[in-house]
């Protein structure tokens, strides 16, 4: 009977684990939103980027670059041409989840630049 409840404990435990939720970042500036969620028990990082700024003229020529996080590293550039423009990313994070609250953005596009403060949810 012991084994019996050790197992099923043991179970329980490996199913929650597994079915950890995803850890979620958002950003929001007059021209962009960025969100961003990692998934610790899966060790997957994604992040989106979207320009939701009121510009009549395609945005261009964007480079971002994620700073001061420990999850987010990376850094791009896009050459495609939209007024619409959304860039993603996803990724299995090689390193283990560190926990924070807060990293920046820096992303550059027509010739502006702009940091965005990025937060945890929650």
């Amino acid at each position: 009977m012991r084994r019996w409840m050790v197992c099923l404990m043991l179970v329980s435990l490996l199913g929650m684990i597994g079915c950890s939720k995803p850890i979620e970042f958002i950003g929001k500036t007059e021209n962009w939103r960025v969100e961003c969620t990692v998934n610790p028990s899966d060790q997957v990082k994604e992040y989106a980027i979207t320009y939701i700024g009121k510009d009549s003229q395609s945005v261009k020529n964007v480079s971002y670059s994620f700073m001061q996080s420990e999850n987010f590293k990376q850094t791009g550039t896009s050459e495609t041409s939209s007024k619409n423009l959304k860039i993603t990313g996803k990724s299995i994070k090689e390193t283990p989840y560190v926990e924070e609250e807060n990293f920046k953005l820096h992303i550059k596009w027509n010739d502006k630049e702009d940091t965005i403060p990025v937060v945890k949810k929650g």
